[in-house]
């Protein structure tokens, strides 16, 4: 990871939008990438995909935005045609290399980005550049909840992991109906996060104490797991209820070994998830332009870009080993401030 001086970017097409990036987050598959356990991505591509800024510039045919306009950036364009994208499967879109921000094409830690009209959207006054950095992460989590059918709104449902996506999960499952108990071994995250649940969630630090203190039962069944640590499939799946669905969303790389006769025989159901489907960044948009989901409150740190590598140590990530360790730090979302010029990471 270097920071290096690039071209500036201008709209030449008929339909494009350059960006002033203001803000743009870090996400898991951007420490994955950085650490070398994302192996997708292009080598020498600009990261960054979460991000917030000002049109700067537009194509003659734009006329949803217009020079000014604080937007979202909806990082991962699909093609429309082919034939994941006419089954409503857009996140797996068969055409998306070239064009998926910060993993195949140039992305936002940058001071300009450049995309098309249809893939920004105009903010209002009301909500910051900050909080609708999480927009994208939140589409992706909807489209995990959308697959997620509790057998009932009584489910025991457990979120692992108080990152950015746990915590929106939390939210989403909530305006969903049921009440999350949230697990995190890191004590920083956890008391970072105890504050900023919805009402019906809680955060623990283990298992047990979320049974006991959250379901009153020692042995409460698990009913819905979402795991995004994408680490406890083979632990936790003795324990899922008959009927119930475990979700792993991480990217990171494990083998696991399971008893397929239960999967039937106890009705369960193990399914992932990743990206945004049809509809759910608007949706996103709507749940933290509403106020519905108060997604500023979930963001720890704000570091200048050219303080890129301390930016990253915040969430675990030593560079110089090209590693990836636990947190000690009260971490969550962490944004770059965009504020050096001509620069990218």
């Amino acid at each position: 990871m270097t920071l290096e001086e690039v071209p500036d970017l201008h709209a030449t097409g008929p339909d494009d939008v350059v960006v002033d990036i203001k803000f743009c987050g870090i996400c898991g598959t951007d420490l994955g990438i950085v650490a070398g356990s994302y192996p997708i991505a292009v080598p020498g591509v600009t990261l960054g995909h979460e991000a917030t800024g000002v049109v700067s510039q537009c194509g003659p045919a734009v006329t949803n935005v217009k020079v000014g306009d604080r937007v979202v950036i909806n990082p991962t364009p699909y093609c429309g045609k082919c034939r994941m994208c006419r089954t409503q499967r857009i996140n797996h879109c068969i055409n998306k290399m070239g064009t998926e921000s910060g993993v195949s094409y140039d992305g936002a830690f940058a001071d300009r980005f450049l995309t098309t009209s249809e893939f920004v959207h105009v903010l209002p006054d009301h909500v910051s550049l900050q909080a609708a950095a999480l927009t994208e992460p939140l589409s992706c989590v909807l489209s995990g909840v959308r697959k997620i059918q509790p057998p009932t709104m009584a489910a025991y449902t457990y979120v692992f992991g108080a990152g950015p996506l746990g915590l929106l999960y939390a939210w989403a499952l909530s305006l969903k109906g049921l009440a999350p108990a949230v697990i995190e071994t890191s004590p920083e995250r956890l008391s970072f996060a105890k504050d900023r649940l919805p009402d019906a969630a809680r955060a623990y630090a283990s298992l047990d104490d979320a049974r006991s203190g959250h379901f009153g039962d020692p042995d409460a069944p698990l009913d819905v797991v979402v795991d995004t640590t994408s680490g406890l499939l083979e632990e936790l799946y003795p324990l899922m209820a008959c009927g119930g669905t475990f979700m792993s969303i991480g990217l990171k790389e494990k083998q696991f070994t399971i008893d397929g006769m239960h999967l039937a025989d106890r009705s369960l159901s193990v399914i992932g998830s990743i990206d945004s489907l049809h509809g759910s960044f608007l949706e996103a948009f709507h749940l933290i332009t509403s106020g519905r989901i108060p997604a500023e409150r979930l963001v720890s740190h704000v570091v200048p870009l050219t303080d890129f590598q301390d930016g990253f140590a915040t969430l675990g990530v030593d560079m110089s080993s090209k590693s990836v360790n636990p947190t000690r730090s009260a971490s969550c979302k962490v944004l770059f401030d965009i504020a050096s010029a001509g620069s990218t990471a």
